[in-house]
């Protein structure tokens, strides 16, 4: 009798562990990325992002700068992995510039860091593909009402990209 209701009890038992075990496993490393409040920052936070997740699986986290914050001082305390800027770094690499359109720049750790190693091959990728037409074309769509992320997913599909 209690066999039996053992034998019962135990798929339930494996069941509910298998719901909750992928909720554990989904938290990895995450690369924290420098924003400003600049309409082509947001976009080109969303390019960057997307096109991370979706090549190498890893995660990206925006940190809003406030007004007046130095990105570059930022960048160099490690507060931040990634920033926009203006014009090349020094100390810093450039891994995706595009003209026109500000400049990302990386710190140590996404060249360093053993579980990013396939971040700046992927980022460098798209600094080949991606061109100010394209850019354009997302700015427009965006000024017409589409979310960034969005308008950067359709693209990507379109250009078969991911």
């Amino acid at each position: 009798m209690a066999v039996r209701t053992l034998i019962r009890l135990l798929p339930a038992a494996l069941l509910m562990a298998l719901t909750v075990l992928p909720a554990v496993a989904c938290f990895g490393p995450k690369l924290y990325l420098g924003v400003a409040a600049d309409p082509r920052q947001e976009l080109m936070f969303a390019v960057v992002t997307l096109y991370i997740k979706e090549k190498t699986g890893v995660e990206s986290e925006r940190v809003t700068l406030s007004p007046g914050t130095d990105p570059v001082t930022e960048l160099k305390a490690e507060r931040i992995d990634m920033t926009f800027a203006a014009a090349p770094v020094a100390g810093a690499e450039t891994l995706l510039a595009v003209p026109g359109y500000p400049l990302l720049v990386s710190g140590s750790r996404p060249l360093t860091d053993l579980q990013f190693t396939t971040v700046a091959p992927a980022l460098r990728k798209l600094a080949t593909q991606l061109t100010p037409a394209d850019l354009n074309l997302l700015e427009t769509r965006v000024a017409a009402g589409e979310k960034p992320l969005a308008a950067v997913r359709s693209l990507f599909r379109e250009r078969r990209w991911i």
